[in-house]
């Protein structure tokens, strides 16, 4: 189903490009410069949520058009990747997702986060190997739980870090793009475990690709852009393996 897999990828990279322009945007006209603090009544604050609004709007409405209902029953066959294209743009945003988990190890106070950076290091090669986990029986449906528990982890930690910073938009993105990111190898995971959604899943992943490209022109730190701009582009991929590997519809028997 080429032309599925090109129009929702597109849709969804198109979509990440326009919410990284309004996200800069923001960072650059929505803040104080001498008190960093955000600008009350900020016009590009709101472009910017309902610029949120209609990328998730467009992308479940995009994801109704796609013939999900020709998944393939078997997640060896699902979620297989049709070409050698497509496995290395995973093991690419593989590595930028790893090499943001291996820098907010480095660079991160306290244990609870080190540990999240350890499960980002696993998740990340997770990642990569998405197409061959269902081969693998009970020990990939293990490794396909990681990101899940990673994005788990992370989004508690995080979220418990900033619960106090009365800027919301210093951290409202992050939160968003790790949320999405976690959706979407939630549903992954269901696929490995035979609990298949195919349009939820594919919705999930198209919105995790959006919001976590948007993310790289946070005003954070490099760990969190790297890390959410790798899994961004590695749900792109995995937006383009579910639908190139939808079953074409049978043609009708001629009497």
């Amino acid at each position: 189903m080429q032309k599925e897999a090109w129009t929702y990828t597109l849709t969804a990279a198109i979509a990440g490009a326009v919410g990284l322009l309004i996200r800069w945007l923001q960072c650059l006209n929505a803040f104080e410069p001498e008190t960093d603090l955000p600008v009350r009544g900020s016009a590009i604050s709101v472009i910017m949520v309902l610029t949120l609004a209609v990328i998730a709007g467009v992308l479940w409405w995009m994801s109704g058009r796609m013939h999900m209902e020709y998944t393939r029953p078997e997640p060896e066959d699902a979620l297989a990747a049709p070409n050698r294209l497509s496995q290395a743009a995973l093991v690419a945003a593989a590595l930028i997702a790893f090499g943001g988990a291996a820098l907010m190890f480095f660079t991160a106070d306290g244990m609870f986060f080190r540990l999240a950076a350890l499960l980002g290091l696993i998740s990340a090669a997770v990642l990569a190997m998405t197409p061959s986990l269902p081969r693998w029986g009970s020990f990939g449906a293990v490794l396909a739980v990681a990101p899940v528990l990673f994005f788990g982890v992370w989004l508690v930690g995080y979220y418990k870090e900033n619960s106090t910073n009365p800027v919301v938009w210093d951290y409202a993105m992050k939160i968003l793009s790790m949320a999405a990111c976690l959706t979407a190898v939630f549903r992954l995971c269901g696929y490995v475990y035979y609990r298949m959604k195919p349009r939820q899943t594919l919705f999930a992943c198209g919105l995790a690709a959006a919001l976590g490209m948007a993310a790289l022109m946070d005003r954070g730190a490099a760990p969190a852009r790297l890390i959410l701009t790798g899994w961004g582009l590695g749900m792109l991929a995995m937006c383009w393996v579910l639908l190139w590997d939808l079953e074409p519809p049978e043609e009708p028997e001629e009497e």
